[in-house]
């Protein structure tokens, strides 16, 4: 038995240093002249690497590549990462802002500061009331505002706002039924919605329902 422990631990050990090395092999390779390999790096820094300041560092710098595919990888894996690090936050809403970014990278960007959390809200929440954005950025920031759940309540009279603008409204509803109860101040903009009969837009009925049962009593 102590010899299968002492086996165990010492695989453990190897397997730990193993993972460290590899991580900084990657972070070596995000600097590679061929975007191919710093595309697999950044791509591989969120699905194996170790989590710490020096795999954030990159994969921030990785963000500024001239290559986009590169950037896109970067800002997914920055929202993989097992401890969100804050610091990534300015980079991701620099990015997500950036009206000359392609949308996959715009759209990676505002999933993975939904995935950080509580602290990414303020950005996500400024480039949503900016009406001077173009709709898609804002509803890619409406989106992560959504995964931020209850997190996001502080949007909500903003939220009711946008659901009367037509190329926003059906994000807002999905979005408010994601914060669930601590929407409850929309309940009535969503039942008039349900209850509209010139309504036409079957999905954004829909969304506005399952929003009202999500919120509940």
């Amino acid at each position: 038995m102590r010899h299968f422990l002492s086996a165990f631990f010492f695989g453990a050990c190897i397997c730990t240093f193993i993972s460290a090395e590899d991580t900084n092999k990657l972070i070596l390779q995000m600097k590679n002249k061929d975007p191919e390999i710093r595309r697999a790096a950044a791509k591989g820094l969120g699905e194996g690497g170790e989590d710490d300041s020096k795999t954030t560092a990159a994969l921030i710098l990785g963000l500024q590549d001239k290559d986009a595919f590169v950037r896109r990888f970067s800002a997914q894996s920055l929202g993989n990462l097992k401890t969100q690090n804050k610091d990534a936050i300015p980079a991701l809403a620099a990015l997500l802002n950036n009206i000359d970014e392609k949308k996959e990278n715009q759209n990676a960007a505002a999933i993975s500061l939904g995935k950080i959390g509580s602290s990414s809200f303020s950005v996500l929440h400024s480039a949503f009331i900016d009406k001077s954005k173009p709709t898609n950025i804002r509803e890619k920031a409406i989106d992560a505002i959504g995964t931020l759940g209850k997190d996001g309540k502080s949007a909500v009279p903003d939220l009711m706002e946008t659901l009367k603008d037509n190329d926003l409204r059906f994000a807002s509803a999905v979005a408010l039924g994601k914060i669930g109860s601590e929407a409850k101040q929309a309940k009535e903009s969503l039942k008039s919605i349900v209850e509209d009969k010139k309504q036409r837009d079957k999905s954004f009925k829909d969304a506005a329902s399952a929003a009202l049962k999500n919120i509940g009593n």
